[in-house]
């Protein structure tokens, strides 16, 4: 039992600028998993939560012109959403941002500064701002200058890291600058660049930046269950915390936890039936969206997430790596469930 009261943070709305969300739990912007169709499955249990789209580049969305890019697709239902950019020139990220609020009308817009992989760092995008803030500065207070000018004041939030790596973690430094450029909320992963996605979350760094802003902040890295939001919350006093790759092949975990925090009560997570109904239905539906061949493909780093944490799951993984078919799938899946039934898997995994 989680201690809790109707009355507690996690059943206020969070705060970003002018708009409320009526979850404290979000969904992370992942590249090749937050796609239209993983949210919409996320969504289904988390009605309330601001979920993220993958990272979008604003040079890729500019110079291509491809405002109707499947990356930037969404659906009735696909709010509150906040969409994320990835940008270095203050004209490009301009023009990209208006693009997406003509659009897509999103709830707010997020810049990565903090994502560490190399052929996003080595654009001066991602994670590289963190060693220059006074351009983060410039591409944050210019957006929020020019939406305000157009009219359409959409929220503007900023991720970032630790720092680039042990020597330079300058999270507190750079907190401070964003809300002085005016963001509406801040995101930290509690881990530098260097240290990509490996063991190593440095959580008491949340409640430093806390301390330190007054906007809200949002605690990022190692969060994949109820104890994990709960201990974080309580402990360093952040406003909400944001779960990505502990949602992979759990698409119900958004909404889970954002239940228990509200409720007070621990929610009983699917056992392994549910669970391979779940990835089914994620294939047939990302089949629907991208057609059987591509569909397919994209799917089978989605199954692998799905398939684990039983007797055997390794080989039935390895497997669903190479399957080229929706029938296959169905096949393989429906040769787990009966295996699991052998075995009384009836528990959840």
């Amino acid at each position: 039992m989680i201690a809790n009261s109707p009355n507690s943070v996690f059943s206020t709305p969070l705060q970003i600028g002018s708009v409320s969300v009526n979850s404290r739990v979000i969904l992370a912007p992942m590249a090749g998993v937050t796609d239209v169709v993983f949210r919409g499955l996320v969504r289904r249990w988390a009605p309330d939560s601001l979920i993220c789209t993958e990272m979008i580049s604003s040079n890729g969305l500019v110079y291509s012109k491809r405002f109707d890019a499947p990356i930037l697709d969404k659906t009735i239902v696909d709010q509150p959403i906040a969409y994320q950019l990835a940008a270095h020139r203050e004209e490009v990220l301009l023009e990209a941002a208006r693009a997406i609020i003509r659009d897509k009308q999103p709830d707010t817009l997020d810049i990565n500064m903090g994502c560490p992989v190399k052929k996003i760092t080595g654009n001066f995008e991602g994670c590289a701002l963190m060693k220059e803030p006074d351009l983060a500065y410039k591409l944050i207070s210019s957006l929020v200058k020019a939406l305000e000018q157009d009219g359409t004041p959409t929220p503007v939030t900023v991720k970032f890291r630790l720092g680039w790596d042990s020597e330079t973690m300058n999270y507190l430094e750079f907190g401070k600058m964003c809300q002085d450029a005016g963001a509406s909320m801040v995101t930290l992963h509690a881990r530098t660049r260097a240290q990509g996605y490996k063991p190593g979350c440095k959580w008491e760094a949340f409640g430093e930046l806390k301390e330190a802003l007054s906007i809200p902040v949002i605690a990022n890295g190692d969060i994949v269950s109820m104890e994990d939001a709960l201990h974080v919350m309580n402990t360093y006093g952040v406003d909400g915390v944001m779960i990505g790759r502990g949602t992979q092949g759990q698409p119900w975990l958004i909404g889970g936890i954002d239940e228990a925090l509200k409720t007070g009560k621990p929610v009983e997570a699917p056992n392994i039936k549910l669970r391979l109904e779940s990835a089914y239905e994620h294939a047939r539906l990302l089949v629907d969206y991208r057609g059987e061949v591509t569909g397919v493909k994209e799917m089978r780093r989605h199954l692998t997430d799905y398939v684990k944490g039983f007797p055997g799951a390794s080989g039935y993984r390895s497997r669903l790596t190479s399957v080229s078919t929706l029938q296959e799938v169905h096949a393989i899946l429906d040769e787990i469930a009966a295996y699991a039934a052998s075995l009384e898997l009836a528990v959840a995994v």
